[in-house]
């Protein structure tokens, strides 16, 4: 199957053929059930979906509705002092109603999910960071999500990729949608931009991915974020947000059908979350499908 756009609605499009999977969103089955199903089903969706890692992995971690997924995680973030309130519903539904009309994927594809984009976008409208930095940020989608609580605080986006490609993708996305003048973007290594970076920052959102043949191993893929976040770590301000994108941990949304993936991820993530754990004042890590965390410095 070939994914332009966000992957997700192409997923979601495929699922709601699915008897159980409409059942499952329309709450009229529990989460045992589901994964029976979905179990069931699965030769079949490996088969379309060209592999299994979307329906093994994430379509067994999706909340029966994403929408109260997003207000649950919200609450938790606001209760335990993460962000100071609770955004307004129809902010993001006006929001969110641009972001389809305006966005331009080209050829890409983004595998950011609602639930994710929705709780970024609520963070941000709480936080209205001044100074905002994306690392690994791709042709922007998700870091647009971010985009009207720096607007509101009249403050500034540094996005970083080293694909000039992307890079110039979500220049013209972030003009399309009026950011384009508070919004710098960098074509080049993290590693590379984040030590002359001399002003801190409010916000900084994690999505980097190091290369698979990286030479050391421990580089590969999410892996990266160890080796990065020293330096995000001394770029926050007292008070700061890390937000992250593919943060998992093997006891937040875990099922048998991922559960192998799932402790595989955490485990490569390990030397980060050791890092997070010692340095950071408080740390989450959300059920969504492809985990989000924050932290607190």
């Amino acid at each position: 199957m070939e994914f332009r756009g966000v992957v997700a609605d192409q997923v979601l499009g495929v699922m709601a053929e699915y008897e159980f999977f409409r059942d499952w969103q329309a709450g009229r089955s529990g989460h045992d059930r589901y994964i029976d199903a979905l179990e069931a089903h699965l030769p079949e969706l490996e088969e379309r979906f060209g592999g299994p890692w979307i329906p093994r992995f994430l379509v067994s971690r999706y909340p029966s509705s994403f929408d109260e997924n997003v207000e649950t995680i919200t609450r938790d973030l606001h209760e335990a002092g993460f962000v100071g309130s609770i955004p307004p519903w129809d902010g993001f539904e006006a929001f969110r109603q641009v972001m389809r009309e305006r966005y331009d994927h080209a050829e890409k594809c983004t595998s950011i999910n609602h639930d994710e984009a929705w709780v970024l976008y609520n963070i941000s409208a709480a936080v209205r960071p001044r100074r905002l930095v994306a690392i690994g940020s791709y042709y922007g989608y998700w870091t647009a999500w971010a985009m009207p609580g720096v607007e509101a605080a009249d403050g500034k986006a540094v996005l970083i990729d080293p694909d000039e490609g992307d890079c110039a993708l979500a220049q013209h996305n972030f003009d399309r949608l009026g950011h384009g003048q508070r919004t710098m973007v960098v074509p080049r290594k993290a590693e590379d931009v984040l030590p002359r970076m001399k002003k801190q920052v409010d916000m900084v959102l994690l999505d980097a991915a190091g290369s698979h043949d990286h030479p050391d191993p421990t580089y590969r893929g999410k892996g990266i974020y160890a080796h990065l976040i020293g330096e995000v770590f001394d770029k926050l301000k007292d008070g700061g947000l890390l937000v992250v994108h593919n943060d998992y941990r093997r006891d937040v949304g875990g099922n048998r059908l991922c559960q192998a993936e799932l402790d595989e991820a955490d485990a490569q993530l390990a030397p980060f979350h050791e890092f997070c754990a010692g340095h950071f004042r408080k740390c989450y890590v959300a059920a969504t499908p492809d985990g989000v965390g924050v932290y607190l410095k």
